[in-house]
């Protein structure tokens, strides 16, 4: 009972000191730079829902709407501000951490290797990016699906069955992508499973949850009065296009397949993983041999799951983020080296490789902030961003493209301006923190605003009219009177914006040249 109670502190320990680990070191890199339009996306929408104005039903996403829930709890339960902010992603890549270490606990790996592993996965998976990121959000609720999976079919759990169909849920209303690519494999294998094992028992719980979840979802829509079809518009049918048009090269497309495919991408950036998944499909095929059921679906899963990652990966034009597939494939090539008995000192050749890749992306990355785009930057110049507003606490502001001085400047020239203006009024920015740090609905029409049919359909794209009346019927329910404008340098440009309104006309105000702008919306002379 003692050496029990011992053994269950212990584990308590190191749960406890992986998650504080994993919750700081994401912090950290939150706090370093920024890339508008990737670290602030989900603060306002977050703070809409608070205030009752709800993604997809008010205002146009094309992803991540369990991002924008996530970030509402958030705001809702820290306050708003830049912590809750971080808090909200920190929270998720401790989600992935832990559920690492139960799934490799699962195959009997030493408790060292595990925390190793661990550790890594956290400094290589969320602190990429540091905020909330909706294809991180759905690589990290991917890998719980598939941790969740490997062990319900280990363990023959009819909860953790159950529990997987929602797993997969919370990734595809995070990003459509992977998710979809890895289950349409995985439903066919799940399938197949099913009927050759003849396990009926876990099949219901299987079906259960899926069903459940569904069911679950439907309500969520009719409770909040969300059109079912505008769902379709923005989280189907909009995506596909923006799909296509990547493969197919399309003038509109933001970038194409083909350019994709070469060889200093492929290989080039990510040699660490190509390094490890070919040993890894090497020992997967003499392991074949030995009929050990439990390890083939465990490689097989792992195998194609990396390469679906790795296609999604090479398809979008996205940075990139699935580094911490590096101690995931490591400690599976090493739960095959165990089953092989092969020398153990070729082990600590797999822990170098994790090691030097832990310290290289995390420096490259995380120090560096590589991910947004700010590795040639000089960091020394970053200002406390708390200048501007006091929700900013911790935040050291620098960008890519301005002096932090001069974009401060601005955006505290903005906040004044917003704050002071009392009528009902629309935001348009790549700086989505101004609703919520002044506490005040803006209104706002889209989370991101990119004119290249990327973000929202624009006038050439065929759901355009679709999205108008979207906008249209938000801008009428709110009795909106001005619409403001704020970016960086020759960022946003009002003839593109014009396009939302529908007989509508304007007076106009340069209030800082390129950068910020006030549009009242007024009668039009006959």
């Amino acid at each position: 009972m003692f050496l029990k109670k011992v053994k269950l502190y212990k584990e308590i320990l190191v749960l406890i000191s992986i998650s504080i680990y994993s919750y700081f070191v994401n912090w950290q890199s939150g706090n370093i730079g920024i890339m508008p339009i990737d670290s602030f996306g989900f603060l306002d929408t977050g703070y809409s829902i608070t205030k009752g104005h709800l993604p997809i039903r008010d205002f146009w996403i094309f992803t991540g709407l369990f991002v924008d829930y996530m970030e509402a709890l958030f705001l809702f339960l820290f306050g708003n501000n830049w912590n809750s902010h971080l808090a909200h992603s920190s929270f998720i890549n401790i989600l992935g951490t832990i559920g690492l270490y139960f799934f490799l606990k699962e195959y009997e790996l030493k408790l060292s290797h595990i925390i190793f592993y661990c550790l890594s996965f956290a400094t290589l998976c969320y602190p990429l990016s540091g905020t909330p990121f909706a294809y991180i959000h759905a690589y990290i609720f991917s890998i719980l699906a598939i941790f969740n999976l490997l062990i319900a079919i280990k363990k023959k759990n009819s909860y953790l069955w159950f529990l997987f169909p929602y797993m997969c849920f919370f990734a595809f209303l995070s990003m459509q992508t992977p998710t979809a690519y890895i289950l349409i494999i995985l439903l066919f294998f799940i399938i197949y499973y099913f009927l050759k094992e003849r396990d009926f028992k876990n099949l219901k719980f299987f079906l259960y949850g899926g069903i459940t979840s569904i069911l679950l979802f439907f309500f969520f829509l009719i409770s909040t009065k969300t059109p079912l079809i505008n769902f379709i518009y923005q989280y189907i049918l909009f995506p596909i296009t923006i799909g296509e048009g990547r493969i197919s090269s399309e003038e509109t497309a933001y970038i194409g397949l083909l350019d994709q495919l070469n060889f200093k991408r492929i290989l080039g950036e990510f040699k660490f993983i190509h390094f490890l998944l070919f040993p890894l499909i090497f020992l997967s095929l003499k392991n074949f041999k030995k009929n050990n059921k439990n390890l083939n679906i465990l490689n097989f899963v792992i195998i194609y799951s990396t390469i679906a990652f790795f296609f999604n990966q090479l398809i979008t034009a996205n940075q990139i983020y699935i580094f911490s597939l590096i101690p995931i494939l490591a400690a599976v090539i090493h739960v095959n080296l165990n089953s092989l008995k092969i020398d153990p000192k070729t082990f600590y050749i797999i822990l170098f490789v994790v090691l030097i890749a832990s310290v290289k992306f995390h420096l490259r990355f995380n120090i560096d902030r590589k991910f947004h785009d700010l590795e040639n930057i000089d960091k020394t110049k970053a200002v406390q961003a708390n200048i501007i507003n006091e929700n900013f606490k911790n935040l050291k502001w620098i960008s890519k493209s301005d002096q932090p001085n001069n974009e401060l400047k601005v955006i505290k020239e903005a906040l004044k301006v917003i704050d002071n203006d009392n009528r009902e009024k629309t935001l348009i920015t790549h700086y989505q923190f101004i609703s919520t740090f002044l506490d005040k609905s803006l209104n706002i029409l889209n989370r991101w605003y990119l004119w290249d049919n990327n973000t929202h359909p624009t006038e050439n794209h065929k759901y355009f009219e679709f999205y108008k009346s979207l906008v249209d019927k938000n801008i009428k329910k709110n009795k909106v009177k001005v619409v403001y404008l704020l970016g960086q340098k020759n960022e946003i440009n009002f003839k593109n914006v014009k396009n939302y309104f529908t007989d509508t006309c304007f007076k106009s105000k340069t209030i800082v040249p390129d950068r910020f702008s006030m549009h009242e919306i007024v009668k039009c002379k006959k």
